[in-house]
């Protein structure tokens, strides 16, 4: 999987994520269980978005355009790329080794803080209540490591009320599986780490999953003054894993204020609705990988490069005869990051049907490592043309390059 489909992939995302969002904000979106559960689907649709494109799963539309394609399939053909290909592809080898390094940085961190965790979670003590809850002298405050609740040194010594509420809120944690999601956001932030996007999914994501959990403190009868002290109080010894959901590390001053004002707790969704909101989710990824092509026309057009004789003869179109194999010229840089492409060319072709001038209009990919244009001008100048007029005419047509599956 090439860097250009995986920046892709992030573009496309962040025009979906800036879609949802201000369709929450028009729908007026509060309830964060809902929000929660869009911005999981955001997640999934970032993750999936790199594989469609790379695969090509999602559908590929036609768009009218009246040019002429010339189809070129790289299949075994060889092409010596040019001193600038060699130079540009230098510069694509360390910007991979840049984004590979900071990728890999990520991951280990990752992986290094849930191998850290899963000791300490091995290490801490039982306690003798329902759920698997343990205490850990090497924690500072509450905390939940997958389906494990983690308490300080001491807990079983806390006042009943102030106990309960604190598995109130961890026991929230296990049953919508947020440190599986935070585990998952930390995961697509390694991959995406250039995305701004990615980042502030993670941070939004941990946020609505401790506010989750307060509503069920809250909802559980006890008094959200009194809770809120006890996060101010936890926020004072806060933990050093990341990869653990502790409960007074994320967003603590708007959670506090969000309990003073006692906001009523917002409603949990049922499992039904859940699995509705990710079937939602199918089809909206499917149309943000969806890409666009060429739909080739009825009739080649043709236009005229000198104006037109006196006489004001009727100007015939210019027509493409024979393509060239386009095995050959297929760009070498292209064909080994196995990137597709096409370029607009315009010809002029004099009354012999012999190619004068060439010139690139538009080429996509406009990377000039993946050499897309040179390759478009070499199969006009190999190609050979009808012209039926008594001068110089000029006709644009479409090279396109396609990988063979």
């Amino acid at each position: 999987m090439t860097l250009e489909i995986l920046v892709n992939g992030a573009l496309r995302l962040l025009l979906l994520g800036a879609a949802v969002w201000l369709a929450m904000r028009i729908a007026r979106v509060r309830n964060p269980h809902v929000e929660a559960l869009v911005w999981r689907m955001v997640l999934i649709a970032g993750l999936a978005l790199p594989a469609l494109l790379y695969w090509r799963l999602a559908p590929s539309f036609a768009t009218s355009l009246d040019l002429p394609v010339i189809a070129a399939a790289a299949e075994g053909g060889t092409n010596a790329p040019t001193a600038t290909a060699s130079t540009s592809w230098l510069t694509a080898r360390a910007l991979v080794a840049i984004y590979l390094g900071i990728a890999l940085l990520l991951l280990v961190r990752l992986v290094s803080g849930l191998a850290a965790m899963w000791r300490v979670s091995r290490a801490a003590r039982p306690m003798t209540i329902p759920d698997d809850v343990r205490i850990s002298a090497q924690v500072r405050s509450p905390a939940t490591f997958g389906t494990i609740v983690l308490l300080p040194a001491g807990a079983e010594a806390w006042p009943a009320e102030r106990l309960d509420a604190i598995l109130e809120h961890e026991r929230a944690h296990v049953r919508s599986r947020d440190g599986y999601w935070s585990w998952l956001a930390q995961i697509h932030t390694a991959i995406f780490w250039f995305s701004p996007l990615a980042w502030w999914l993670q941070r939004r994501l941990e946020t609505l999953a401790e506010t989750t959990s307060d509503d069920a403190v809250v909802g559980a009868r006890h008094d959200p003054v009194a809770y809120a002290a006890l996060l101010l109080d936890f926020a004072r010894h806060p933990n050093s894993r990341s990869v653990a959901m502790s409960v007074a590390e994320s967003n603590v001053p708007e959670r506090i204020e969000r309990l003073l004002a006692r906001v009523p707790p917002a409603r949990a969704l049922s499992r039904a609705a859940r699995y509705a909101g990710f079937a939602l989710l199918i089809p909206v990824v499917v149309f943000a990988a969806a890409t666009t092509r060429a739909a080739p026309p009825a009739e080649p057009a043709a236009t005229v490069a000198t104006p037109p004789p006196a006489s004001h003869a009727p100007v015939l179109p210019v027509r493409l005869k024979a393509s060239v194999d386009p095995d050959n010229y297929y760009p070498a840089v292209a064909k080994h990051e196995k990137v597709s492409g096409n370029a607009v060319v315009e010809v002029d072709v004099d009354p012999s049907g012999q190619v004068v001038d060439a010139r690139v209009l538009e080429v996509l990919p406009a990377d000039p490592r993946f050499g897309f244009a040179d390759a478009a001008l070499q199969v006009a100048y190999k190609a050979t043309f009808v012209n039926e007029n008594p001068r110089v005419a000029s006709m644009r047509f479409k090279v396109k390059f396609d990988l063979a599956h």
